[in-house]
């Protein structure tokens, strides 16, 4: 059984599209879609179109809705708000993105497509919560705690309990696709920090502590991919993405850049050797 699983990555989430765009032309489509925080919402969105077109329609809104999501955050407000809210921004707008993302269906027991889940993090303890588990769990209460990134955006509540984003607790969650039947991974893992960098992004309280955040996911998924490998019972498609020009956190003009990088950088991967598995069994 075959699975697509993504990581999180926020603003830098277009890449996946272009990803996803690539193995849908070459025949290559999951049974299984398992997501962190943006993956978690490209993830939702393949669940519930999972066609070319559906694909076509998730880059324009990557690429004309997204930059108008959100203003720039004045660095003025951010203690104030730091001190009187529990993140730097509402949730409201980002109920409004979700609710483009989300799947129709009220309940994962209702979707119709590939089995779908999504990784959110509980706040009280930090242990994992795998959203789809149960048939009664709500796709959009997943992707609101998926997506709920500490020092952005509140936690959200779900039965009592306040989550926050999937990353923290796994950012590529290898293991939740091979404990669910997956057999074979195809993985696209959004790579931000560290070389891809560019130091003049690297400046202010914001940008500095969402590096940090960066640099942590980025050594929680290796470690991911180690375990990984070193199991040897699931055969690992490792895909990872990054920019051609690092745009910068929070900067959603880069879409369309974005999304070509991440179809190149998958030709690439499908014309390698490790692919040969992936392109014979591939619907024609």
């Amino acid at each position: 059984m075959r699975a697509f699983v993504l990581s999180g990555g926020g603003n830098y989430g277009p890449l996946q599209v272009g990803a996803l765009q690539v193995l849908l032309e070459h025949g290559i489509w999951p049974e299984i879609l398992v997501g962190t925080s943006v993956g978690a919402l490209n993830a939702s969105w393949l669940a519930s179109v999972p066609t070319l077109a559906g694909l076509q329609n998730l880059a324009r809104i990557w690429v004309e809705g997204a930059p108008r999501l959100y203003s720039s955050i004045n660095p003025l407000v951010i203690p104030l708000r730091l001190a009187r809210s529990d993140g730097l921004l509402s949730n409201e707008p980002l109920l409004r993105i979700i609710q483009r993302w989300a799947p129709p269906e009220k309940t994962f027991g209702e979707l119709a497509g590939p089995r779908l889940f999504m990784v959110a993090t509980c706040l009280r303890d930090g242990s994992m919560r795998v959203f789809g588990d149960r048939s009664e769990d709500r796709p959009l209460d997943g992707l609101m705690s998926s997506t709920a990134l500490p020092l952005i955006f509140p936690p959200w509540i779900v039965d009592g309990e306040a989550y926050i984003d999937g990353g923290t607790s796994c950012n590529l969650p290898l293991r939740v696709a091979a404990e669910r039947g997956a057999d074979e991974i195809i993985a696209l893992q959004i790579c931000t920090s560290s070389s891809q960098t560019k130091e003049e992004h690297l400046h202010g309280t914001l940008a500095i502590s969402m590096q940090a955040i960066f640099l942590l996911l980025g050594r929680l998924a290796n470690q991911e991919i180690e375990n990984m490998k070193n199991e040897g019972s699931t055969r690992l498609h490792l895909i990872q993405l990054h920019p051609d020009q690092d745009p910068g956190f929070w900067n959603f003009n880069s879409a369309v850049d974005m999304i070509l990088a991440g179809r190149r950088i998958t030709e690439q991967y499908l014309h390698s050797p490790e692919a040969e598995s992936l392109l014979v069994t591939a619907r024609p």
